[in-house]
């Protein structure tokens, strides 16, 4: 499990909550960004998170199956889907799928009203167009941490997009995982967030459809990369078991 935000905390609650989810003889290993933002809230820090994940892949996806990118954003995860023999699965593709199957309208909840206009990228990207996407705010990390002081307020967004029409919700971020399954006893529409990843991801590992990569090695060698990341973009790095 890929987390391109420097925030250990993030990465432990997420694998934390996947690990519970999953079932037994699943092994889940998270690893987490070593430069960038603690939390990713603008399309410059989106950037430099995608770079991060392509590093923190390269240099830990040898020996792993498959390859979970826990960030709100999935930066960085058509590149990483291109360049890997093994599924790539970002959490919030995954919620938004999941949400949506059947054609079913949804209502998407976020964390950080600053950061809307990356999320409607992201979901416009997916071919998605959700009856409403509410915003829920957070002052500081340590803030977005405590997921479950933010459930009155989840409770209440969840009620007005039902009202709009809503047939099911996705919450989306890496922090909140779990939330969805919280709340579902007290709401009468399908909840679902970033858990929904350990779902597909064992999914598209037990069809093991993903034979080799999907793109063509480029020309010449790249530069000025670390020797990991340079060797997964030539495709000669080893990245199954």
């Amino acid at each position: 499990m890929v987390n391109p935000n420097m925030s250990d905390a993030v990465t432990s609650t997420y694998v934390r909550a996947a690990t519970d989810s999953a079932p037994d003889g699943v092994d889940l290993v998270g690893v987490t960004g070593t430069f960038g933002a603690k939390i990713v809230t603008i399309e410059a820090e989106n950037v430099v998170a995608a770079y991060s994940a392509l590093e923190l892949v390269a240099k830990h996806v040898s020996g792993f199956d498959a390859v979970i990118l826990a960030i709100s954003f999935d930066s960085g995860l058509r590149a990483l889907q291109s360049l890997l023999p093994v599924p790539v699965v970002g959490i919030t593709e995954a919620t938004l799928q999941a949400a949506s199957q059947g054609g079913r309208r949804i209502g998407i909840i976020f964390f950080g009203e600053a950061s809307r206009e990356l999320y409607e990228g992201v979901i416009a990207g997916y071919g998605i167009t959700p009856i409403g996407c509410l915003a829920i705010d957070f002052t500081s990390v340590e803030d977005y941490l405590t997921p479950d002081a933010k459930d009155d307020a989840v409770t209440d967004a969840i009620a007005t997009l039902k009202a709009a029409g809503a047939e099911a919700i996705a919450i989306c971020g890496t922090a909140i995982v779990g939330m969805a399954a919280r709340l579902q006893l007290a709401s009468d529409v399908p909840l679902y967030d970033g858990l929904c990843a350990v779902e597909k991801c064992l999914a598209d590992v037990g069809q093991d459809t993903i034979s080799e990569r999907r793109c063509r090695s480029p020309v010449g060698p790249s530069q000025n990369l670390s020797p990991e990341l340079s060797n997964l973009i030539a495709g000669t790095l080893t990245s199954q078991r």
